[in-house]
């Protein structure tokens, strides 16, 4: 799987990255944690982890065609001030197995995720 990111999301990666010490581990462990949602993993039903992925609070789909779908999630951390603050919101191109990082912000600066930044990916 093939994963990008918007030059809007590396600022918020190094904004954020003052306040959150350990954010490129966090991300890199949350590659993880997206790939089997696409791609099929040894011993892992997809539909199995979709669904176990977006119950309760940990993601939830913002958009979804047959080619994408833009997907906000919460992103756990290492560091203790920010524990359940950060969200994260990416496109998964379906079609061609990408994922596109678009947006990081952390909840207690900004509640809801930046509409026009969206908009650029839909359609």
């Amino acid at each position: 799987m093939n994963f990008n990111e918007s030059p809007e999301f590396q600022k918020d990666v190094k904004a954020l990255g003052k306040k959150v010490r350990t954010l490129q581990l966090d991300i890199e462990r949350v590659r993880a944690r997206i790939e089997p949602l696409y791609i099929p993993v040894k011993d892992v039903d997809i539909q199995t982890y979709r669904s176990l992925f977006f119950s309760g609070s940990v993601a939830t789909i913002l958009h979804k065609t047959d080619t994408h779908e833009i997907i906000k999630m919460r992103l756990d951390t290492d560091t203790r001030t920010m524990q359940s603050k950060l969200r994260l919101v990416f496109v998964a191109v379906v079609s061609s197995e990408t994922v596109t990082f678009i947006e990081l912000y952390a909840k207690n600066d900004k509640n809801r995720e930046d509409q026009r930044r969206l908009q650029q990916y839909l359609g």
